[in-house]
């Protein structure tokens, strides 16, 4: 445990004096503004939600979408998509281990699996968060040049690997969300369900 920790410490500290000693600042637009992302998939139907000039100040994304998602039942999944064409100090991902509990959601469970969608295997973290008597899943995962990550200390190495070897360090963050209503096995079949509609179309927006 002890020699995890210092590794995790060597490399978050070789990461900080890489950030401030060099500059990796390369934007990489995406192939098409994320508001142009689909609101009809195949049954579903999406409807847009925007965050405040307060959040998106702090959060410092260069676009993003945040849509709920409705089938012809009702069954609902929300999506953010919060895209970043360079990482620097202040404008980097933030976790969602440090958002949720923020915003009043305690961790129920946690797993990292991988889920076949779009015709290809991507690794996600899969949670279980409560506030007061309501639960919901949580799907996300972080996506960068070649990679989807699910630990956000690897998403801090990837930034300087990719730096180093591509000159960039663009990032996706994608996040899926939906209430349990009946269990949780529903909430996450609901989910898959949206994925394979969804994946698809990140080639479509997403830098190579």
């Amino acid at each position: 445990m002890i020699a995890r920790l210092v590794i995790v410490a060597l490399v978050l500290g070789v990461f900080g004096w890489y950030v401030q000693g060099h500059s990796f600042h390369k934007r990489m637009p995406l192939q098409t503004p994320l508001q142009e992302f689909p609101r009809h998939m195949d049954e579903w139907e999406g409807r847009d939600h925007f965050f405040s000039e307060g959040i998106l100040e702090q959060l410092q994304v260069s676009d993003y979408i945040m849509r709920a998602y409705r089938q012809n039942d009702d069954r609902g999944v929300s999506l953010y998509l919060g895209y970043y064409e360079t990482q620097g100090e202040g404008a980097q991902i933030h976790s969602p281990r440090h958002c949720l509990p923020g915003g009043g959601w305690f961790r129920v469970s946690e797993q990292v699996r991988t889920v076949e969608a779009g015709g290809r295997d991507i690794d996600v973290v899969q949670a279980v968060y409560r506030k007061d008597e309501s639960r919901e899943v949580f799907v996300y995962w972080y996506q960068m040049k070649n990679a989807t990550i699910t630990n956000d200390y690897m998403l801090k190495v990837q930034m300087v690997l990719n730096s180093l070897k591509y000159g960039r360090n663009d990032a996706a963050f994608v996040r899926l969300s939906a209430p349990v209503t009946d269990s949780v096995e529903e909430a996450v079949t609901r989910i898959e369900d949206f994925m394979e509609d969804f994946v698809p179309y990140l080639d479509l927006f997403l830098p190579e």
